[in-house]
């Protein structure tokens, strides 16, 4: 009963499964390429920010420090001018922060919210 069974078992695996498990694997490299595809943009994008972000916050760090030191004000001037823009230097990233880093916009930006609703609605 083996020897029969054995070859019918192979064709069978081989008709159905075989078929199957190359579509998977076709869709998986290619998931894995479109996966490279946007990591490498994201690397890409986020080196433009870093160099943006840099020679902004060069411009920015040496404007009040050339105000400071060249215009002819009193010690007092300069260092409420200073301590304004520390503090401005300080709440400024934190509220840029808190705005980026918001969960509820993640969840918007990675459509996160709409997988979650298709999973729920779908049990």
């Amino acid at each position: 009963m083996n020897k029969l069974l054995g070859p019918i078992l192979r064709m069978a695996l081989s008709a159905l499964v075989t078929p199957s498990m190359r579509r998977a694997k076709i869709r998986a490299a290619i998931y894995y390429l479109e996966m490279t595809q946007t990591a490498r943009k994201a690397v890409m994008n986020l080196a433009t920010v870093v160099f943006c972000v840099v020679i902004m916050a060069g411009g920015a760090v040496l404007m009040p420090l050339a105000l400071c030191l060249f215009m002819p004000w009193q010690p007092q001037t300069k260092a409420l001018v200073a301590c304004a823009f520390g503090a401005v230097y300080l709440l400024a990233p934190l509220l840029v922060a808190i705005v980026l880093m918001s969960e509820k916009r993640w969840m918007r930006i990675t459509r996160a919210d709409v997988l979650v609703k298709n999973v729920l609605s779908k049990q």
